[in-house]
Order: structure tokens, then sequence, then C-alpha cells
């Protein structure tokens, strides 16, 4: 947009104080007049802006100067010091020739940085004002080390914009942050200064602006992005989702929120009890007044090698649910004390609830019969008399399947429906003994020449991956992320409850388990703007513990 005689005023009333700072070089309001250009893509394109209509003619200065003081009033009130991280656009240069209109200064930043150097250096800066894309903001809402100082009342960082401000005199090198003996330690940051975020993208959602907001304590302002790529993929998503839900809603029919708590309860009452008889047939954990450290119980129980882990988890989850007791037993580990138990009839008997909870149109009587089987052969299974089975998947996956493989169906066919070349579709599955019914089935609806289904990386990207994950989210989603091409999609099957009849069923290290939210902010910390989930946060079936996320890239 052009620039208007208003800010040509600006600048001259700057003077020689700073007006744009960048990569640690101040350049004075006199110095962007006189086409001293800044370093960088954003501040070239800035003096380079400034110096094509200082030469407008006033009428097209009047047309021009009606933007800019919109966003001047978006801005506010001096002093502005005013961190932009945006790439080179209209509107970051309309943002930055706004501040200067305003009279405050621009510090130009690289988006690219890692968030912790940002977030440095708008800590430096003392920064009034920051803008940059949502999913800037979002990603350095996540960082820790955030706080924010109270300061003295007036100016927020208790200073002006004046001959003393960022950067020192004209035109020079200067530090655009200035020192500060009250600054914080390393790994905090400062941003008792900030007030204004202005972040430009999508329609946001509520939890994240939440975050942002007890991040960084400042106001958020959101500016809707023009039309883009990345919107329109956004609302392609979106629309795929809800089409997701619609073609799998049947199949949670009756079930209530009450039915899935109410059989939870029985069965891990069920599980717990049967672990704890297991580990008292061997003389251990049934005298309050003596206590067993890890080592003793392993022995006493002659568990294998292979198994102890899964032997440990049972100990740590008796101790969490209250059924033994855990104490600090120094460097020789935990201490575990239990109590008199069940009888073997008190055992069998446990399980009946449960089944009756189950049988009440949850699920197929096949999924719950394995974990009470399995649960009679322990004693043999952890002293190496039986080889383990292959781990089945939790009973309560049985009652999410059918929902899940539709809400999966409709996902899978919803991203080869918005590929258009060039090429084929590449899809990659992995671990893919719960979805595979599903993607084969949809990815069956397209020929054969316009789609390439892989079991495993060849080292190129996909349009879509289709993974089950069990792992800790941290270091398996970036992994997984990298897989993607640009405008790709992640559909994602993980745990998001603890299940514990896989102590009984599945392997002996076992899923890790974190709350749907938890999955959401890894995947947006890997580079994922957009996250929903399925079933939606509230339905009855996502309290069953398996959530399908559907992510994209940009």
């Amino acid at each position: 947009m052009p620039t208007t005689s208003a800010l040509v005023s600006a600048l001259r009333e700057l003077g020689d104080r700073p007006a744009v700072v960048a990569d640690g070089r101040a350049i004075s309001g006199i110095g962007l007049l006189l086409g001293v250009s800044p370093p960088g893509g954003l501040p070239r394109a800035l003096a380079q802006r400034v110096a094509e209509h200082a030469a407008l003619p006033p009428s097209a200065a009047r047309a021009a100067e009606q933007r800019l003081r919109h966003w001047a009033g978006v801005l506010g009130t001096p002093p502005i010091r005013h961190t932009v991280l945006h790439p080179v656009t209209d509107l970051a240069v309309d943002l930055a020739l706004a501040t200067l209109l305003a009279g405050g200064t621009v510090h130009c930043g690289d988006p690219e940085q890692h968030p912790e150097q940002l977030l440095a250096a708008v800590a430096a800066a003392r920064t009034t004002h920051l803008s940059l894309p949502s999913a800037l903001l979002w990603r350095l809402s996540r960082q820790p080390g955030l706080g924010v100082r109270e300061t003295a009342a007036g100016d927020p960082a208790g200073g002006d914009d004046g001959a003393g401000g960022p950067g020192g005199g004209a035109d020079g090198a200067g530090d655009p942050g200035g020192s500060d003996p009250g600054a914080p330690a390393p790994g905090t940051h400062d941003l008792g200064s900030l007030r204004l975020v202005l972040h430009v993208g999508p329609e946001p959602r509520q939890e994240d602006v939440y975050a942002a907001v007890d991040a960084l304590g400042a106001v958020l302002a959101h500016v809707r992005a023009p039309d883009s790529s990345a919107e329109a993929a956004d609302r392609r998503l979106r629309a795929d989702a809800e089409s997701a839900s619609a073609a799998a809603w049947k199949h949670g029919i009756g079930v209530t929120a009450e039915q899935v708590r109410d059989f939870g309860t029985r069965l891990d009452r069920a599980v717990l009890t049967a672990l704890l008889h297991t580990l008292q047939q061997s003389g251990v954990l049934t005298d309050p007044a003596r206590g067993h450290p890890e080592a003793e119980v392993l022995a006493a129980a002659m568990v294998t090698p292979a198994q102890r882990p899964r032997v440990s988890r049972w100990l740590d989850a008796l101790a969490r649910h209250g059924l033994i007791t855990r104490q600090d037993g120094g460097a020789g580990g935990p201490v575990y004390r239990g109590g008199p138990g069940p009888d073997a009839a008190e055992v069998r008997e446990v399980w009946r609830p449960a089944v009756e909870a189950w049988a009440d149109g949850l699920g197929p009587a096949a999924a719950l019969d394995r974990v009470r089987h399995d649960a009679l052969r322990l004693p043999r299974l952890i002293t190496g008399q039986e080889a383990p089975q292959p781990a089945a998947a939790p009973v309560r996956s049985a009652a999410a399947r059918d929902f899940l493989d539709a809400a999966l169906d409709a996902l899978v066919r919803g991203a080869a429906g918005a590929h258009d070349g060039p090429g084929p579709l590449r899809v990659l599955e992995l671990g893919p003994e719960n979805g595979e019914p599903a993607v084969a089935r949809a990815l069956a609806a397209r020929s054969r020449q316009a789609t390439e289904h892989h079991p495993a990386p060849d080292g190129g990207r996909y349009h879509l991956v289709v993974a089950t994950v069990t792992g800790r989210p941290e270091p398996e989603l970036p992994a997984l992320v990298r897989l993607l091409s640009p405008g790709g999609r992640l559909l994602l099957l993980a745990p998001t409850a603890e299940q514990l009849d896989l102590l009984i069923t599945g392997d002996a290290h076992g899923p890790t388990a974190r709350p749907a939210e938890h999955w959401r902010s890894a995947l947006a910390a890997a580079g994922c703007p957009t996250v929903l989930t399925l079933p939606e946060d509230g339905h009855p079936l996502g309290l069953l513990g398996q959530r399908l996320f559907a992510a994209r890239v940009d």
C-alpha cells in the first residue's frame, strides 16, 4: 500500500531516534527518508516502500493513509515497540508502516528462528506489541520459562522510545534491546512490557487463545488472514472431519458416559484384583507390617527377566490405585506393603460385574473373555511356564472400533478427494493392525494408478500418513510429521487414557497413554497448525481411551 505524507511527517518527527531495528542495527526515521536500507527481507521491503511512497502526490497519499491509520488505531497509544515476526507480506509491511505512523519503533525478527530465540529477542527488546502468524503464536505460548514481571505504573517497560531507546543513535549499529540489570535469568523470559499480540491466521480455537493469554500475559487480537491455500486446507479438513463424525455417529447410539465409566470402574477393579492375587500367591504383599523391595517381589514370584517390566508396572498400578502402599526405600528403591487379599473365589466373582456391564451393548464378549482367560494364566506367564500370546488391543477399543473405523474411512476418502496431483496419492500406513481394513477399503474406491499405498517408508514424502502410536508423543510425532509433503495430512490413532487390562494382555512394556489435549499440543509443537479430534471432546465414546487425531501441515 502507498504511504502518506502523514507517515513522512512521523518519520521526520522521529528524527535520529530508531525507527527500524534489524539484526542489531537501528535505522532512524531520518535514515529511512534518506534511503538507508536495513538488512533482511522485511526490513528491506519496508525501507523500499518508504522510499517509493515518499514521492507520492497528495491525492494518492491521502487515499493510502486511511488503511495505515486503521492499523495505527489497532496498535493504540505510544509507546510502541513493535516486534514483527512475519515473512514479507503486504500486511506485515502495513503493520510496520502503521507503527512508524504512530511514532513507534519496529523490531524485525526472523519467524524461522527457534521459539526460544524469538522469545529471548522479544524480551530483550522490551516489546510492547507483537504481531506474528497464529501458528507461530501457539508454538511460542507452549515454550517453558515464560514469566511476566510487574513493572511500575505508566509505560510497562519503564521507558519510552526516545533517544535513549533501543538502538541508540542514528543509522548505526546498536544494541536493540539494551542492557537491563533486572533481566531474568537464562531460560526465563521477561515479557512484562508486552501489551498487545496481533496474530494473523484462520479462526483460532478457544483453548489456543486461553493458553496464549495465560503464557504471554497480554491482550490477543486476531487478524483474519487473506484467503490462502492454508486457510482453504483448514476448511477442507474441518469439513472432512464433520463428514467423518456424520458417518460414524450411528456406532455410538445408545452408549452413555455413565455406562462407559461404570464398566471402566468394574473392569479396572477386576484387573487389579487379579494382579494382586497373582503376586500374593508367592507369599508377598500379604502382611502390612512387612515391606518388600521390588527385587524381593520379583524373586519370590520367580519372574523371568523378560516379564520383569510387566510386573514392575503391576506394582506401580497397584500402588497408584491403593491396593498396596509404596514407600521410599532409599538406594534400594521403593518398598511395597500389602495386606490380606482376595482368595480364588473372590477373584472369579469380581469379574461378574464387569461382564454384566460389558454385555449391556458395549462390545463383543470375546474381547473381555480374552482378558479373563489370560488373567488365569498370569502365574505361568510371569514364570516362563507359558509363552506370551500376541498382545491384544485394549478391551475398551472394541467398543469404539466401529466408530473409529467409520471415521477413519471417511477421513481417508476426504484426503483422497482433496488430492489433485501432480502424481498419485502417496499413502503411508504404520501400525496397521487397527486401521488397515478402513484404509484399504477407502483407497479401493480410487484407481490403482491414482494411489500408492505403502506399508513402510521408502525415503520419500507422503500426502497422507496413517499411524497407530503407543509410545511417548514428543519423540514420535515429529518423525511422523517429517514424512508428510507440504499440505499433507496425518491421521493418528493414539491412547488417551490408561488401559489397565493391557497389564494382562498387552506386551511387557505397554503403551504410553496421554490425555487428548497432550496429543493435540504435541502435534501442534511438531508443526501441525490444525489438529481435530474424533470422537469430539465430551462424546461418550471419547471416554473409552482411544482417539483419532486428524492433523495437517502447511
